[in-house]
Protein backbone atom coordinates (compact mmCIF):
# COMPACT_ATOMS: atom_id res chain seq x y z
CA UNK A 1 0.00 0.00 0.00
CA UNK A 2 3.01 2.32 0.39
CA UNK A 3 3.03 3.03 -3.35
CA UNK A 4 -0.41 4.64 -3.12
CA UNK A 5 1.04 7.39 -0.90
CA UNK A 6 3.62 8.39 -3.49
CA UNK A 7 3.35 11.66 -5.41
CA UNK A 8 3.62 9.71 -8.70
CA UNK A 9 0.49 7.75 -7.87
CA UNK A 10 -1.46 10.82 -6.83
CA UNK A 11 -0.60 12.51 -10.11
CA UNK A 12 -1.38 9.40 -12.13
CA UNK A 13 -4.66 8.92 -10.29
CA UNK A 14 -5.69 12.51 -10.88
CA UNK A 15 -5.02 12.15 -14.60
CA UNK A 16 -7.12 8.97 -14.96
CA UNK A 17 -10.09 10.49 -13.13
CA UNK A 18 -9.87 13.58 -15.30
CA UNK A 19 -9.83 11.42 -18.47
CA UNK A 20 -13.06 9.77 -17.28
CA UNK A 21 -14.75 13.12 -16.78
CA UNK A 22 -14.49 12.98 -12.99
CA UNK A 23 -17.24 10.34 -12.87
CA UNK A 24 -17.47 6.62 -12.20
CA UNK A 25 -17.24 4.84 -15.57
CA UNK A 26 -19.86 2.32 -14.44
CA UNK A 27 -22.60 4.16 -12.53
CA UNK A 28 -21.84 7.68 -13.76
CA UNK A 29 -21.78 9.31 -10.31
CA UNK A 30 -19.36 12.20 -9.78
CA UNK A 31 -17.09 13.44 -7.02
CA UNK A 32 -19.92 15.40 -5.42
CA UNK A 33 -21.89 12.15 -4.92
CA UNK A 34 -19.28 9.53 -4.05
CA UNK A 35 -15.57 8.81 -3.59
CA UNK A 36 -13.78 8.04 -6.85
CA UNK A 37 -10.98 5.51 -7.15
CA UNK A 38 -8.79 4.22 -9.96
CA UNK A 39 -9.18 0.57 -10.87
CA UNK A 40 -6.47 -1.43 -12.65
CA UNK A 41 -8.03 -3.73 -15.25
CA UNK A 42 -4.98 -5.99 -14.98
CA UNK A 43 -1.91 -6.31 -12.79
CA UNK A 44 1.62 -6.90 -14.04
CA UNK A 45 4.09 -8.34 -11.56
CA UNK A 46 6.84 -5.92 -10.53
CA UNK A 47 5.15 -2.77 -11.84
CA UNK A 48 4.27 0.18 -9.68
CA UNK A 49 0.60 1.27 -9.86
CA UNK A 50 1.42 4.29 -12.05
CA UNK A 51 3.55 2.30 -14.52
CA UNK A 52 0.59 1.29 -16.69
CA UNK A 53 -0.92 2.54 -19.93
CA UNK A 54 -3.90 4.73 -19.16
CA UNK A 55 -6.06 2.25 -21.12
CA UNK A 56 -5.40 -0.31 -18.36
CA UNK A 57 -7.04 1.91 -15.76
CA UNK A 58 -10.54 3.27 -15.24
CA UNK A 59 -12.35 5.41 -12.70
CA UNK A 60 -14.80 3.68 -10.34
CA UNK A 61 -16.69 4.74 -7.24
CA UNK A 62 -16.01 2.78 -4.06
CA UNK A 63 -19.12 0.62 -4.52
CA UNK A 64 -18.44 -0.26 -8.14
CA UNK A 65 -14.77 -0.83 -7.35
CA UNK A 66 -15.66 -3.31 -4.58
CA UNK A 67 -18.12 -5.06 -6.90
CA UNK A 68 -15.45 -5.32 -9.60
CA UNK A 69 -13.21 -7.20 -7.17
CA UNK A 70 -16.08 -9.45 -6.06
CA UNK A 71 -16.31 -8.00 -2.56
CA UNK A 72 -19.96 -7.02 -2.96
CA UNK A 73 -22.58 -8.09 -5.46
CA UNK A 74 -21.81 -6.47 -8.84
CA UNK A 75 -24.30 -3.89 -10.09
CA UNK A 76 -23.39 -4.41 -13.73
CA UNK A 77 -22.38 -7.21 -16.08
CA UNK A 78 -25.29 -9.57 -15.36
CA UNK A 79 -26.65 -11.77 -18.14
CA UNK A 80 -30.23 -13.00 -18.41
CA UNK A 81 -30.47 -16.81 -18.70
CA UNK A 82 -34.15 -17.68 -18.37
CA UNK A 83 -37.29 -17.51 -16.26
CA UNK A 84 -39.85 -19.63 -14.46
CA UNK A 85 -43.46 -19.09 -13.40
CA UNK A 86 -44.05 -20.50 -9.91
CA UNK A 87 -47.81 -19.96 -10.15
CA UNK A 88 -47.99 -17.88 -6.96
CA UNK A 89 -45.83 -15.72 -4.70
CA UNK A 90 -43.86 -18.68 -3.36
CA UNK A 91 -40.41 -17.54 -4.52
CA UNK A 92 -37.94 -15.12 -2.95
CA UNK A 93 -35.73 -12.66 -4.82
CA UNK A 94 -32.11 -13.38 -3.88
CA UNK A 95 -31.24 -9.72 -4.39
CA UNK A 96 -33.89 -7.81 -2.41
CA UNK A 97 -35.72 -10.58 -0.52
CA UNK A 98 -39.18 -9.77 -1.85
CA UNK A 99 -41.76 -12.48 -2.57
CA UNK A 100 -42.00 -13.27 -6.28
CA UNK A 101 -44.05 -15.41 -8.63
CA UNK A 102 -41.90 -14.98 -11.73
CA UNK A 103 -38.29 -16.03 -11.17
CA UNK A 104 -35.65 -14.63 -13.50
CA UNK A 105 -32.28 -16.38 -13.61
CA UNK A 106 -29.28 -14.12 -14.17
CA UNK A 107 -25.55 -14.83 -14.17
CA UNK A 108 -22.36 -12.87 -13.56
CA UNK A 109 -18.98 -14.35 -14.44
CA UNK A 110 -17.48 -13.12 -11.15
CA UNK A 111 -20.45 -13.82 -8.91
CA UNK A 112 -22.36 -16.78 -10.26
CA UNK A 113 -26.12 -17.28 -10.67
CA UNK A 114 -28.99 -15.51 -8.93
CA UNK A 115 -32.76 -15.99 -8.96
CA UNK A 116 -34.40 -12.58 -8.82
CA UNK A 117 -37.70 -10.79 -9.41
CA UNK A 118 -38.77 -8.50 -12.24
CA UNK A 119 -37.37 -5.21 -10.91
CA UNK A 120 -34.01 -6.65 -9.85
CA UNK A 121 -33.61 -8.49 -13.15
CA UNK A 122 -34.19 -5.32 -15.18
CA UNK A 123 -31.96 -3.31 -12.86
CA UNK A 124 -29.01 -5.71 -12.84
CA UNK A 125 -29.14 -6.55 -16.57
CA UNK A 126 -29.76 -2.88 -17.44
CA UNK A 127 -32.66 -3.93 -19.65
CA UNK A 128 -36.43 -4.34 -19.79
CA UNK A 129 -36.25 -8.10 -20.37
CA UNK A 130 -38.22 -9.06 -17.27
CA UNK A 131 -40.83 -6.29 -17.37
CA UNK A 132 -41.43 -6.87 -21.09
CA UNK A 133 -41.93 -10.58 -20.47
CA UNK A 134 -44.35 -9.90 -17.61
CA UNK A 135 -46.27 -7.50 -19.83
CA UNK A 136 -46.39 -10.12 -22.57
CA UNK A 137 -47.62 -12.79 -20.13
CA UNK A 138 -50.34 -10.49 -18.80
CA UNK A 139 -51.43 -9.62 -22.34
CA UNK A 140 -51.58 -13.31 -23.28
CA UNK A 141 -53.60 -14.22 -20.19
CA UNK A 142 -56.01 -11.33 -20.73
CA UNK A 143 -56.57 -12.34 -24.37
CA UNK A 144 -57.17 -15.95 -23.35
CA UNK A 145 -59.63 -14.97 -20.63
CA UNK A 146 -61.59 -12.77 -23.04
CA UNK A 147 -61.70 -15.66 -25.53
CA UNK A 148 -62.84 -18.22 -22.96
CA UNK A 149 -65.60 -16.03 -21.54
CA UNK A 150 -66.63 -14.39 -24.83
CA UNK A 151 -70.36 -13.90 -25.29
CA UNK A 152 -69.87 -15.14 -28.85
CA UNK A 153 -69.80 -18.73 -27.58
CA UNK A 154 -73.05 -20.54 -28.43
CA UNK A 155 -74.07 -23.76 -26.70
CA UNK A 156 -76.53 -26.26 -28.22
CA UNK A 157 -76.98 -30.02 -27.76
CA UNK A 158 -73.71 -30.54 -25.89
CA UNK A 159 -71.65 -28.54 -28.39
CA UNK A 160 -70.11 -25.15 -27.64
CA UNK A 161 -69.25 -23.15 -30.76
CA UNK A 162 -67.44 -19.95 -31.66
CA UNK A 163 -65.87 -18.50 -34.80
CA UNK A 164 -62.40 -17.04 -34.29
CA UNK A 165 -60.98 -15.46 -37.42
CA UNK A 166 -61.11 -18.08 -40.17
CA UNK A 167 -61.61 -20.92 -37.73
CA UNK A 168 -64.87 -22.49 -36.61
CA UNK A 169 -64.23 -23.93 -33.16
CA UNK A 170 -66.39 -26.55 -31.49
CA UNK A 171 -66.14 -28.24 -28.10
CA UNK A 172 -68.05 -31.53 -28.02
CA UNK A 173 -69.10 -32.93 -24.67
CA UNK A 174 -69.93 -36.58 -24.04
CA UNK A 175 -69.61 -39.04 -21.16
CA UNK A 176 -65.85 -39.44 -21.73
CA UNK A 177 -64.93 -35.75 -21.67
CA UNK A 178 -64.61 -32.65 -23.82
CA UNK A 179 -63.21 -32.83 -27.37
CA UNK A 180 -62.01 -30.05 -29.65
CA UNK A 181 -62.92 -29.70 -33.30
CA UNK A 182 -61.25 -26.86 -35.20
CA UNK A 183 -61.21 -26.40 -38.96
CA UNK A 184 -62.93 -29.79 -39.21
CA UNK A 185 -59.98 -31.35 -37.39
CA UNK A 186 -61.09 -33.28 -34.32
CA UNK A 187 -58.77 -33.89 -31.42
CA UNK A 188 -58.50 -37.39 -29.96
CA UNK A 189 -57.65 -35.95 -26.56
CA UNK A 190 -60.39 -35.67 -23.97
CA UNK A 191 -60.19 -32.55 -21.80
CA UNK A 192 -61.47 -32.67 -18.23
CA UNK A 193 -63.74 -29.66 -18.52
CA UNK A 194 -64.99 -26.95 -20.88
CA UNK A 195 -62.54 -24.35 -19.59
CA UNK A 196 -59.53 -26.56 -20.35
CA UNK A 197 -60.81 -27.33 -23.85
CA UNK A 198 -61.40 -23.66 -24.62
CA UNK A 199 -57.96 -22.80 -23.24
CA UNK A 200 -56.35 -25.31 -25.57
CA UNK A 201 -58.30 -23.96 -28.53
CA UNK A 202 -57.01 -20.47 -27.78
CA UNK A 203 -53.42 -21.69 -27.38
CA UNK A 204 -53.17 -23.52 -30.73
CA UNK A 205 -54.53 -20.48 -32.58
CA UNK A 206 -52.62 -17.84 -30.62
CA UNK A 207 -49.21 -19.53 -30.80
CA UNK A 208 -49.52 -20.47 -34.48
CA UNK A 209 -49.55 -24.23 -33.86
CA UNK A 210 -52.74 -24.73 -35.86
CA UNK A 211 -51.51 -22.61 -38.77
CA UNK A 212 -48.28 -24.61 -38.92
CA UNK A 213 -50.23 -27.88 -38.89
CA UNK A 214 -52.43 -26.75 -41.78
CA UNK A 215 -49.43 -25.59 -43.81
CA UNK A 216 -47.43 -28.77 -43.13
CA UNK A 217 -50.36 -30.95 -44.21
CA UNK A 218 -51.19 -28.82 -47.28
CA UNK A 219 -54.64 -28.00 -45.94
CA UNK A 220 -56.05 -24.85 -47.48
CA UNK A 221 -56.14 -21.95 -45.06
CA UNK A 222 -59.75 -20.80 -45.26
CA UNK A 223 -62.88 -20.83 -43.18
CA UNK A 224 -63.89 -24.35 -42.25
CA UNK A 225 -67.46 -23.43 -43.13
CA UNK A 226 -66.31 -23.91 -46.69
CA UNK A 227 -65.22 -27.24 -48.05
CA UNK A 228 -61.52 -27.86 -47.46
CA UNK A 229 -59.53 -29.00 -50.46
CA UNK A 230 -56.05 -30.50 -50.31
CA UNK A 231 -53.58 -28.95 -52.71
Amino acid sequence: MKFYKKAQWKEFRKGIIELDGNTCSMCGRGENETILQVHHKRYISGRKPWEYPTSDCTTLCTGCHAAEHGLIMPKFGWEYLGEDDLGDLSGTCEKCGSSIRYVFIIHHEDWGTLEVGTYCCDNLTDSNIASNMIESVKSYENRKERFIYSKRWKSTDGIDQIKQGLFDIEVHNDETGYYLKIHELKSNKAYKDLHEAKSRAFEVIENGELVEYLKNHNIEFQSSSKKRVKK
